[in-house]
């Protein structure tokens, strides 16, 4: 099965205190950059995991930008719908307790305001060639309009990215199953103060979307499908990174859902093993990330 991935791709920076934080001033730490993007990410695992992907993003003219495409064409990933910017390639900098826990996260994402319908367009037919669509956040709402009436007759997922990111999926939710986010992105989409756990996030988007997963980080997920809810805890790990954690569990999903094993939850188990992979890894994607790994952790 094609997949297209449609939003981020860009570069990550991931800064690693230390010690404690000490807001107001300088925090000693380490400076590593990996390739970045919800987008990008999940087309990178889905890659390593054997299915045909399709990337659709934009990109500066620039080095970095020049970076990213050679990085996804060298898997194999279709690029020839991403597009180039007079603007400079997106970054995301991450800044992380020695645990690996995000302390602050700075978005300069402002080039994938350009990924309008009218740029879009040209790219519709060889986007109607992928069965399955995925969206992140990064878009703006007109083109994640546009998006869900283009592809009404297919398969259309998405990725909330962030609290304030995933308002713009109010009102495509409708077409989209399954959905991806955390907690507090969930309370964010509904409108709410917040939810106590993941579990009551999930029964309250339940009520929206036909399915979706609702992360809690090491605590695990919940996961429904037409109104049912399972809790599923995460496997312990060794946790070095959580950067792209959410993104392999996307990724190792819809691995699943496209014929990795039948069934929803099962698939959702599979992602969830490709995030514990990933935040093992110490990198935004795993490059050991196999579907033979995926499935030996099921045995």
């Amino acid at each position: 099965m094609n997949i297209a991935c449609i939003g981020g791709a860009h570069i990550d920076r991931h800064g690693v205190l230390g010690g404690p934080l000490i807001p107001g001033t300088s925090n000693p730490g380490t400076v590593t950059s990996d390739f970045g993007g919800v987008a990008r990410n999940v087309a990178e695992n889905l890659a390593r995991l054997g299915r045909g992907v399709r990337m659709v993003s934009r990109v500066g003219d620039d080095e970095t930008g020049r970076a990213v495409v050679q990085r996804l064409d060298s898997l194999g990933i279709d690029t020839s719908a991403i597009t180039v910017s007079e603007r400079p390639t997106a970054s995301y900098t991450a800044i992380l307790q020695e645990d690996g826990e995000l302390v602050l996260g700075l978005a300069d994402m402002a080039i994938y305001d350009e990924i309008t319908p009218a740029v879009l367009e040209p790219a519709l037919p060889r986007l109607l060639e992928c069965e399955l669509w995925i969206v992140d956040a990064n878009l703006p709402e007109a083109t994640l309009r546009w998006i869900a009436d283009a592809s009404s007759h297919l398969a259309l997922t998405a990725d909330a990215v962030s609290v304030v990111k995933s308002r713009k999926l109010t009102g495509i939710l409708d077409f989209v199953s399954p959905l991806f986010l955390n907690i507090a992105q969930a309370a964010s989409l509904l409108g709410v103060d917040a939810f106590a756990d993941a579990e009551s996030a999930a029964r309250a988007m339940s009520q929206r979307v036909l399915s979706g997963v609702v992360t809690a980080g090491a605590s695990g997920v919940a996961a429904w499908l037409n109104g049912e809810v399972r809790v599923m805890r995460a496997r312990p790990a060794t946790v070095r990174d959580v950067t792209g954690a959410g993104d392999a569990l996307i990724a190792g999903t819809l691995f699943g859902i496209t014929g990795g094993v039948p069934g929803f939850f099962r698939a959702v188990r599979l992602g969830m093993e490709a995030a514990a992979i990933t935040v093992e890894s110490g990198s935004t994607t795993a490059a050991h990330l196999t579907a033979e790994l995926l499935y030996a952790s099921q045995d």
